[in-house]
């Protein structure tokens, strides 16, 4: 893994640095990342990893990079769409490159920097056994000095909208840690605790091997050459796969050799697993919380009706997606 990742470390320099794309990029980043710094330093309180401040591990070799190239990506990203109506695939082909770049670098160092603040925390937790309660109360002083009253004011504007009741809901509803706490730890048992540490370590793996196996650019190749052959016809709006852009990846995969790269597949076939257990296993309580969603809404049906209409809509594009899929999977080992 290691050495691997050396190699894909080497890949993502020489290729791009996404931070050369946008008009002062890195001066951008770096003045978010003082100001990222300066809210970590006050949230970990007196946690000094290596005698010095914990916003310091951002400066690792690994954070660095990491932090850079994923600012950069998204002032780029935010600049591109700002202004546009509609998404054609052909833009998505046009930005699959800057996404291969930000995976190689991930891949190269998100282990490296995410060991690093595991162990500085870990290590300020066994100094301190108030280090964890004292986050969680400087995190809502300062959620309570900086943004409780403008999501508040949002909410109250906005209670004819979905975004706006679930904010009052939630704001209702936990009015202070304590709150907090008694709802997770009504719901939040050993079995679900169980549950996402195993689906973490199984992410985990899954990002390894998609990694060590040079997947990240084995799929750029195949999405470049998809959403090219996509982007013709009728199909000229990338959220609306059924129909016409769901014919032309059809006619795309159906082609022996522009088939699924085993690697992306192994992972999609992961994610549907995983996403079949949640659902098995905890249906009940999602059923649960529609139910509660739908009494609290009661008083406006014409959310409710909007809600439904936008899931409905989300199914029948997801089901698209799924048919062409299935059809077209790679016979892998």
């Amino acid at each position: 893994m290691k050495v691997v990742a050396v190699l894909l470390a080497l890949v993502a320099v020489s290729v791009a640095d996404i931070c050369n794309d946008v008009a002062g990029g890195r001066a951008q980043a770096t003045q978010i990342k003082e100001l990222a710094s300066t809210g970590i330093d006050s949230l970990m309180g007196d946690c000094y990893p290596n005698g010095d401040a914990f916003s310091a591990l951002l400066n690792s070799d690994a954070c660095s990079a990491l932090f850079y190239q994923g600012t950069c990506y998204g002032l780029k990203t935010a600049a591109k769409y700002a202004d546009v109506d509609v998404v054609s695939y052909d833009m998505l082909r046009r930005g699959v490159s800057d996404v291969q770049s930000l995976g190689n670098v991930a891949c190269a160092n998100v282990e490296a920097c995410y060991n690093d603040v595991f162990d500085a925390v870990s290590d300020c937790a066994a100094a301190d056994d108030a280090f964890l309660e004292g986050v969680i109360d400087r995190a809502t002083a300062m959620y309570k000095a900086r943004a409780e009253q403008r999501i508040a004011e949002y909410g109250e504007q906005n209670d004819n909208t979905i975004a706006g009741r679930l904010i009052n809901l939630a704001m209702k509803r936990f009015t202070d840690v304590d709150s907090l706490r008694a709802f997770v730890g009504e719901r939040v048992g050993d079995d679900v605790i169980e549950d996402a540490m195993e689906g973490y370590q199984a992410a985990k793996d899954a990002a390894a091997s998609f990694c060590d196996s040079g997947c990240v650019d084995q799929t750029a190749k195949f999405l470049k050459r998809l959403f090219s052959s996509m982007n013709k016809g009728r199909c000229v709006d990338a959220t609306m796969f059924c129909g016409a852009c769901q014919r032309n990846a059809d006619v795309f995969l159906g082609r022996r050799a522009n088939s699924i790269p085993c690697c992306l597949q192994d992972v999609v076939e992961q994610a549907i697993a995983g996403a079949q257990y949640v659902a098995d296993t905890y249906g009940d309580q999602a059923a649960n919380a529609e139910s509660y969603l739908r009494e609290a809404f009661a008083d406006q049906p014409e959310l409710i009706a909007q809600a439904e209409e936008a899931a409905a809509a989300a199914r029948a594009q997801f089901d698209c997606v799924a048919s062409v899929y299935q059809e077209n999977k790679s016979s892998c080992a």
